[in-house]
């Protein structure tokens, strides 16, 4: 049997590893492989075009990592998350930073509190229709939205905030709400998550062709005939079968990056920022997660979402300069930037829409036609290296199951 499996980011390379036990496999991959946990070699390290880590939640990703030998790699670390609250930054990493946070009176901290513990008890699939900011205005009160949940919903759905469904939130607060005291412990593969798509990747057949899928008779990529095609790319790239199949239209947005390399950090502490009424909606100073003799300069990115029609009204040239001018209310000192680099991804995540649930993509479209990725169930409420991994191991077993057992 030969199969095709378009797109070589984590979904379509661990599907295609199992799968390649049993059959003939070709992944198809027009740019670079890993998609966007793909990494750039800068002076004499990896580094990913767009920040990555991982939590002690990821089961998956942590067995594989084991079964890749690549786990004595992986670094934990507590680390620093903070807020802007009238052009200054707080940390809000421990119970004591909550506390002294000037940007919630004490009464909205503990209805914060309240909110949170109840989200975990909730059924968040009930929710599925409502809007996030209707059913935070119901649950948490307008105060509580405005000061401390529309800056996050900003930071990770730019513009679309206001589509997203308040079922998302639900699963997502129940999902990250187990933090330690100090913060919240994350992970990294010390060396870069280029390691992990190299593992994946070494023994598959990798096609460097954009994939244009036929049918005569069989499946074809780019005239080649198969026997089943799995298709791990964005959805909207399926282009006239996305109708045909009938697949429910899924709203994506588009993420910009820019990654710097300094000489000096721009903050001592603090790993991730959330801002508000800023061209970017967050940074993520790598160098407060990562050692910094692994580099030898600090690196922060600063990353904002958008749609994916105004995912090129800038110019790189343009955005380094309007993220930049906006860091130095900060703190930053432009002369600290030794270099700087624009990363941008059209389709980067679903927008989480009302009513999202229910369109959440099959694995198996047709007897012999399968899709996997972004937009697969392992993926919700967060997407994510282990949902994506994971995913690729589902649909890979599925197709095992209907054509190889």
């Amino acid at each position: 049997m030969r199969i095709a499996v378009v797109g070589a980011g984590l979904t379509g390379l661990n599907a295609a590893r199992i799968l390649s036990e049993y059959c003939s496999v070709d992944v198809y991959e027009r740019e670079n492989t890993g998609g966007l946990a793909g990494s750039v070699f800068i002076n004499s390290y990896w580094i990913e075009a767009f920040y990555h880590h991982f939590f002690r939640s990821d089961d998956y990703l942590i067995t594989l990592l084991r079964d890749l030998n690549l786990y004595r790699r992986a670094v934990w670390k507590t680390v620093g998350v903070g807020q802007v609250c009238q052009n200054k930054i707080y940390s809000l990493s421990t119970p004591l930073d909550i506390l002294l946070y000037p940007g919630m009176s004490l009464l909205e901290k503990l209805k914060l509190t309240g909110f949170t513990l109840s989200a975990r008890r909730r059924d968040y699939r009930k929710f599925d229709e409502i809007s996030v900011i209707d059913g935070l205005k119901r649950d948490a009160g307008e105060g509580l939205l405005k000061k401390f949940f529309l800056p996050l919903l900003k930071s990770k759905f730019g513009e679309n905030y206001r589509d997203v469904s308040y079922a998302w939130l639900l699963a997502r607060v129940s999902l990250r709400s187990n933090r330690k005291l100090k913060g919240e412990e994350l992970g990294y593969l010390r060396g870069g998550f280029i390691q992990l798509v190299d593992s994946l990747s070494t023994e598959l057949n990798i096609v460097k062709e954009n994939a244009r899928i036929g049918k005569s008779g069989r499946w074809e990529v780019n005239g080649r005939k198969y026997d089943a095609i799995l298709f791990t790319a964005p959805l909207p790239e399926l282009n006239d079968l996305l109708e045909k199949f009938e697949i429910p239209q899924i709203k994506y947005q588009s993420s910009i990056c820019l990654l710097m390399g300094m000489k000096e950090p721009f903050h001592s502490s603090l790993y991730w920022i959330n801002y508000e009424n800023e061209p970017f909606g967050a940074t993520i100073e790598h160098t407060n997660f990562m050692p910094l003799e692994d580099y030898g300069e600090h690196l922060i990115y600063a990353a904002s979402y958008t749609t994916p029609e105004r995912l090129y009204g800038m110019s790189d040239k343009e955005i380094q300069r309007v993220y930049t001018q906006s860091l130095t209310k900060y703190g930053l000192d432009e002369k600290n930037i030794t270099w700087w680099r624009v990363f941008r991804a059209k389709y980067s995540g679903p927008v989480y829409e009302k009513g999202y649930i229910k369109r959440i993509t099959p694995y198996r479209i047709s007897s012999n036609f399968y899709i996997a990725g972004m937009t697969s169930e392992p993926n919700y409420p967060e997407r994510s290296m282990n949902g994506s991994l994971k995913a690729g191991h589902e649909v890979a077993n599925a197709i095992i199951k209907d054509h190889l057992s």
